[in-house]
């Protein structure tokens, strides 16, 4: 298959923990190839099965379905396992020097010079605390009262809000644009922090319940989970015939690839340092940039000159004679075992490809899903999109993320960011 010739290629990724267990970020699922070998190709392949299962009808399926909001900033709070006092904050929470607020004078120390931070974070922290907090919670800042505005798009109204990237359109006489209308704040939550006795301590737990904190007035929030996927989303009969014979071509395809062809990932690590990983992926991700995928085998090629030209910057930064021929030796190592493992990089490519071809087929139908309208604005007005992606969560809440990662790239190095 060309995968020029997709239009919209997805992609998954899989929740990653820091070591601390706190939600630092959400992993690509192809990738989950480069950093775990045989064994994560083997799970990339079973979360799709289970994907498969879900939007096949099958109730016993061990994921459920959450909405990815295209929100900004990120903002924890709750109770403070320790001092059980409301506390606000973004992800800097979990840092050595956690930068917890619990009042507006701990944001303006914590967060100098960053007045639209301290301004959400102070909206949040009066009017957040009024939720029933038990817990510690993360989610998306959607908007403020002062951020909301009417628009006329398409030549219907809308009430409108933009927090990052994606335009949200709410039409102005539905009920829903009257709840948001009279709120102050807007979030959206998705992931749960367990355990103590301090949040440090703590684990993240994706796919949250929000109606644990009940409602506080001028608070509109919700949770990302999809309540209900029956009968909206759900396969045809062709279109599961279909997925599940994409499936099951990757998974022959890991099959017939012997389990020590991945050996050269931790090979390269071993050889050249953690720096091998961090430039493959790098490699795999320029693929977006460029707005297309190479086939396996240019891949692997241009994998060698892009490894020639890091080293080749690395050694130019060091000025003892000693430095620069460490680094040259580790390039010239480098460069000979990557040409020595060519065919392993293009079996382990293609596989990656075909996870990819896989998700299209699945994130096309989850497409069918609109929680509001999205639109993000061009330079001749406003252009329609799809939500910025969705969350599968297993039973253990592990979660992964889907995707339409060449089409949010160039939303986001296009005009569609925000502005002040």
């Amino acid at each position: 298959m060309n995968f020029n010739e997709i239009a919209n290629p997805f992609v998954t990724r899989i929740l990653v923990e820091g070591k601390d267990g706190k939600n630092t970020h959400l992993e690509h699922l192809e990738d989950n190839i480069f950093n775990k070998g045989h064994a994560g190709a083997k799970e990339a392949i079973d979360y799709l099965f289970s994907l498969h299962d879900m939007l096949d009808g099958n109730t016993k399926t061990p994921v459920s379905m959450t909405t990815k909001w295209d929100g900004a900033p990120a903002l924890v709070c709750g109770k403070d396992p320790q001092s059980g006092k409301f506390f606000v904050g973004t992800k800097g929470v979990f840092a050595k020097k956690p930068k917890m607020n619990f009042t507006l004078n701990d944001i303006k120390l914590n967060h100098p010079g960053q007045d639209d931070l301290q301004n959400k974070l102070a909206l949040a922290l009066n009017k957040l605390s009024k939720l029933s907090w038990n817990t510690v919670a993360q989610g998306d800042f959607l908007f403020a009262k002062d951020t909301l505005s009417q628009q006329e798009i398409e030549g219907e109204s809308y009430l409108t809000f933009k927090p990052n990237t994606l335009v949200y359109a709410v039409p102005t006489q539905s009920e829903l644009a009257s709840e948001i209308a009279n709120s102050d704040i807007g979030i959206v939550w998705h992931t749960e922090y367990v355990g103590g006795p301090t949040l440090a301590d703590t684990t993240a737990k994706f796919g949250f319940d929000s109606d644990v904190l009940g409602q506080a007035s001028g608070v509109w929030h919700r949770d990302a989970i999809i309540k209900d996927l029956s009968g909206t989303v759900t396969f045809t009969a062709q279109e599961s015939a279909n997925i599940m014979q994409t499936i099951n071509v990757a998974n022959e395809y890991l099959k017939g690839i012997d389990a020590g062809t991945f050996k050269w990932l931790q090979q390269g690590t071993d050889l050249v340092g953690a720096s091998f990983l961090q430039q493959l992926k790098a490699h795999a991700n320029n693929q977006v940039r460029q707005g297309h995928f190479d086939e396996p085998t240019k891949f692997a090629q241009d994998f060698v000159q892009k490894f020639i030209t890091y080293w080749t910057k690395e050694i130019e930064k060091v000025k003892t004679q000693k430095s620069i021929d460490a680094k040259t030796e580790t390039m010239v190592s480098g460069v000979r075992f990557i040409k020595e493992n060519l065919s392993a990089i293009i079996s382990v490519y293609d596989l990656y490809l075909k996870l990819i071809e896989s998700k299209v087929k699945i994130v096309r139908k989850l497409e069918q899903i609109r929680v509001m309208n999205t639109f993000v604005p061009t330079e001749n007005g406003y252009e329609v999109t799809g939500e910025e992606g969705f969350v599968a969560v297993d039973r253990m809440g592990n979660a992964l993320k889907l995707v339409d990662r060449l089409e949010f790239s160039r939303l986001n190095f296009g005009t569609g960011k925000p502005t002040g």
